[in-house]
């Protein structure tokens, strides 16, 4: 038999994480006359917790992570349990096949697997890679469950308004359980602020570095470590994060949130697919409400109780509305190329400190789009759509919103 992958041989590494997992031990060699390559490694955990395991593979002694690691089998990916020996194969054949490499290098990522948010209208979005193609590593976190509604923007910015803060805008909306639109980026940092101070939970967002002075007014260039990226409070998501939640779990194998099979963009709602741009929901085209120009959907819509009656249309996070209703404000800032940079490759990228102006990153197409502008493939005929872009962090647009997240 032909062998196209040669003997790989790779250096042991480790990575431990300041939440309590530790690994050592890594070793991977090809077994003979196959193009499986068998890892093994230990894992420790304080509190013996089942763990979120991810592979990361380079061809470069670890200069990059280049090789793209899906097909994996074994102790990894959820629910794995501390100990020694344990075992995962790589089937590199399906992978990385026709490559060769004498400066092969493997790392292991543990991370504390499911845990209960800390209040229900939140997710927990384990650790893993947050873009098939692109193996920026993402911790665990927790994310708002749908975009913040005006009836939830409307309590903490009455609170914030008298203690201290000010916003740009005050936010608009279709109705008051739809997304709340027309806010800047500086809005929506703030109002994450003040969301938690009002529920007692330590701010994220501070106006210099020393993190002495909470951000509640003004509009402040905020640095990545002005950010206390550790606290217990609210904060937008970075843009891996946004990305790793968006998949739902489903990297580079299925279609999130809608099927990977049947009908067509053009196609109207039937129960299986979000609001987008002429989706046929009962507020498309102005048909709620035809005095009023946006189409929002109410927030969770798509929960299996929409008209007419569908599937409920979370993604195995239990996320609604990633792909479609508005899109959402995150917290990179702008570059031309990002993903090129040494900075945006880092475990937990927070974007680079310094762009292109003020531009702030959103994600996700909206109720004034279709998903034609972007996707990617993930070459067995499925493609995953989305859409991205950047907006002065002043602007407002009535199919901008936002959700948040909290560290795990």
């Amino acid at each position: 038999m032909k062998i196209y992958l040669p003997l790989l041989v790779f250096a042991s590494a480790s990575l431990s994480f300041a939440a309590a997992p530790e690994v050592s031990n890594i070793t991977a060699v090809q077994r003979s006359g196959t193009k499986l390559v068998d890892i093994y490694y230990d894992v420790t955990d304080a509190e013996n917790d089942s763990l979120t395991v991810a592979v990361q593979l380079s061809s470069n002694a670890g200069s990059s992570w280049n090789i793209p690691a899906r097909t994996l089998t074994g102790d990894v990916n959820f629910n794995v349990t501390p100990g020694s020996s344990n075992h995962i194969v790589w089937n590199a054949g399906a992978d990385w096949n026709r490559n060769y490499t004498t400066q092969g290098k493997v790392r292991i990522l543990a991370d504390d697997a499911a845990t209960t948010p800390p209040i229900a209208s939140m997710a927990f979005v384990p650790a893993g890679f947050s873009n098939p193609g692109k193996e920026i590593y993402s911790s665990a976190f927790f994310m708002d469950k749908t975009e913040v509604s005006k009836a939830e923007w409307d309590v903490v910015y009455s609170w914030a308004i008298t203690n201290g803060y000010v916003f740009d805008n005050a936010g608009v909306a279709t109705a008051s359980n739809h997304p709340v639109v027309n806010i800047n980026w500086h809005d929506a940092v703030k109002w994450c602020n003040a969301r938690s101070e009002k529920e007692g939970l330590t701010p994220c967002y501070y106006t210099e570095s020393g993190k002495t002075t909470v951000y509640r007014t003004g509009l402040s260039a905020l640095d990545n470590n002005w950010v206390d990226w550790d606290a217990d409070g609210y904060r937008l998501p970075t843009r891996a994060e946004w990305l790793k939640a968006y998949w739902g779990g489903n990297e580079g194998s299925n279609f999130f949130p809608w099927p990977s099979s049947g009908g067509s963009w053009s196609d109207h709602i039937n129960g299986s697919f979000g609001n987008e741009k002429n989706s046929g929901d009962p507020w498309d085209d102005n048909v709620a409400n035809p005095d009023f120009a946006w189409e929002t959907t109410p927030v969770a819509y798509y929960d299996g109780g929409q008209i007419p009656a569908g599937v409920d249309m979370a993604n195995d996070f239990g996320l609604y509305d990633l792909m479609g209703n508005v899109s959402e404000w995150c917290w990179d800032r702008e570059f031309t190329s990002w993903y090129s940079l040494d900075e945006s490759q880092d475990d937990n990228s927070k974007g680079p400190n310094s762009g292109l102006g003020r531009s702030r990153s959103w994600w996700g197409f909206n109720w004034n789009q279709g998903p034609s502008s972007g996707g990617y493939s993930n070459g067995s005929g499925v493609t995953f759509y989305y859409d991205d872009g950047y907006r002065d962090d002043i602007s407002v647009q009535n199919f901008l919103g936002f959700r948040t997240v909290r560290s795990h």
